[in-house]
């Protein structure tokens, strides 16, 4: 699973068990609670950042395979509009040279 941004995880994960701290701080939650309850905040965080990333993912390729498509069409319009006979500047040179 591919996170873009592990470091917002991170971060999500210590917002989820931020109200955990005065508990630990007091002695009403043990280390090892804590800790166990850290990892599977991280490990939630995780799938939903690689959800998140997936899902933006798709969106971007699609929305890139569109531009490319209408790019190609455009290209293809302007070389079929002027029946071949302008190929840019190096054959508008050429033809001038002809002439």
């Amino acid at each position: 699973m591919h996170v873009r941004r592990p470091e917002l995880v991170l971060a999500g994960a210590v917002a989820i068990c931020l109200p955990m701290v005065p508990g630990i701080l007091s002695g009403n939650v043990t280390v090892i609670s804590a800790g166990t309850r850290f990892l599977v905040a991280i490990i939630i965080c995780w799938v939903g950042g690689a959800l998140l990333t997936s899902v933006v993912d798709r969106y971007t390729a699609e929305a890139r395979r569109n531009q490319a498509l209408k790019m190609l069409a455009a290209a293809r319009r302007n070389s079929s509009g002027d029946g071949g006979a302008s190929g840019g500047p190096r054959t508008e040179r050429r033809n001038e040279a002809q002439r």
